[in-house]
């Protein structure tokens, strides 16, 4: 299990390049939380994102990360595959964000549940909507959408108008001639759930967006987080071709988003560069944080494109403030 730390060259890099960037009030789309008393019979050499981190760690963290800045969060449950204690993992997550009404939280879900057990637990806990993982797919790097979200959870999403957040698979993403053929199909046929497509619709590396954007703006009830995406050139595709309204600011901390490194691209690929700690003639060879690094990324698009000051406001809090007041809306007609 990993551990965190903040560094003073990470401050630096947040006063001089994104104080001035991110906006007073930040809805971060895109976090997970893990406690360990739910490890069920994961043994202590499992993987994944595992670091016990509870809703006041996050705050705390916030607090360095973003100082000064109001947070609240969409909370996505965790995934590790191996026999984890799910339900009592969503339970704690439900626990957890009582401590902020604005926040909200996306139930982790597995192919094997039942889609009754999935619309008892939305209705216990209020969640949101659902997170499925590619991950605990029979085969989870070409898997179709059906395999880790069977289309009985859709049904459950559309009666009772969930949000489902969720990382593409296939090793083109959103390019995928599948992953398209379901996108129209479940879009169309669920019209009350709506999607938001993790890691700006998992396009790592641009080449996924240059195939996908003008098949993605034409999809209805479709969202995005911009968690964890270290490439300019999808920040730039997805701002520059898509509504700006359906693009909200994630950040996939605390784990994920506080590597010490980037996530580089080269040829159709993407990979976490883990920062270098021995020094270099030539430059400053420290490394910042992944989210730092998202951020430069962000700013410098939002440069290119000439946003202005309310559309960067909106990427970090509006839209999200709209999406979940339109989500909650949706819900309280349907069980009304």
């Amino acid at each position: 299990m990993k551990m965190l730390n903040y560094q003073a060259f990470d401050q630096e890099i947040w006063d001089t390049e994104l104080a001035s960037f991110v906006p007073e009030t930040v809805y971060d789309m895109h976090i997970h939380m893990w406690s360990e008393i739910h490890r069920g019979q994961l043994t202590s050499e499992a993987t994944g994102l595992r670091l016990d981190i509870d809703y006041k760690d996050h705050i705390a963290w916030a607090q360095k990360l973003f100082p000064g800045r109001e947070m609240h969060y969409l909370l996505l449950g965790t995934p590790i595959p191996g026999g984890i204690n799910i339900e009592g993992h969503n339970d704690w997550m439900a626990q957890e964000m009582k401590q902020d009404p604005e926040s909200a939280i996306n139930m982790l879900v597995t192919p094997d549940m039942t889609p009754d057990y999935v619309a008892e637990q939305v209705r216990k806990h209020n969640f949101l909507g659902l997170k499925p993982y590619r991950i605990f797919a029979p085969e989870p790097h070409h898997c179709r959408i059906q395999d880790f979200l069977p289309e009985s959870f859709i049904e459950v999403a559309d009666h009772l108008g969930l949000a489902i957040t969720m990382h593409l698979s296939k090793p083109d993403g959103p390019a995928d001639a599948d992953n398209q053929k379901d996108l129209t199909y479940y879009t169309k046929r669920y019209p009350r759930a709506q999607w938001i497509l993790a890691h700006c619709a998992r396009a790592f590396n641009c080449f996924m967006l240059e195939r996908a954007i003008q098949f993605l703006t034409q999809l209805p009830n479709i969202w995005y987080d911009t968690s964890a995406v270290n490439d300019l050139y999808s920040h730039y595709l997805l701002m520059k071709y898509e509504d700006r309204n359906r693009i909200m600011f994630g950040s996939d901390n605390i784990v994920a988003g506080c590597d010490r490194g980037k996530y580089i691209t080269y040829g159709r690929a993407w990979a976490l560069q883990e920062g270098i700690t021995e020094t270099t003639a030539h430059c400053d060879s420290r490394a910042t944080l992944v989210i730092y690094e998202q951020l430069r990324q962000e700013k410098q698009v939002a440069e290119m494109l000439e946003l202005t000051d309310s559309e960067i406001t909106d990427h970090f809090s509006g839209n999200a403030k709209r999406f979940l007041s339109e989500v909650r809306t949706r819900q309280a007609g349907l069980r009304s």
